[in-house]
């Protein structure tokens, strides 16, 4: 990840639903609008067990306009059949 780009979302999927890294970054980037973004697999608190939901970090660079690529991401979430948790980090 760039020096430039902060973490700006915590994005939990629902319970058996799963998505893969690739996928996610073209989510991320068509909600931001900007190629300049990153994802990361945020590790579970007790080490991997099936029960725990998995939890991804979203990331954007200093262009970044959270309430419109917000709404974009969890349109794009919704369309997809995701239940999630999308929560906003400290800039």
């Amino acid at each position: 990840m760039a020096n430039s780009q902060v973490q700006v979302f915590i994005l939990h999927l629902g319970l058996q639903q799963s998505i893969g890294p690739g996928d996610l970054r073209s989510m991320w980037a068509t909600a931001c609008e900007s190629p300049d973004i990153a994802v990361s697999r945020r590790p579970s608190a007790h080490g991997h067990q099936a029960s725990e939901r998995p939890c991804f970090g979203l990331w954007a660079g200093r262009q970044f306009h959270r309430v419109p690529a917000e709404k974009r991401m969890r349109a794009l979430l919704e369309a997809r059949g995701f239940h999630f948790t999308l929560t906003h980090t400290a800039l």
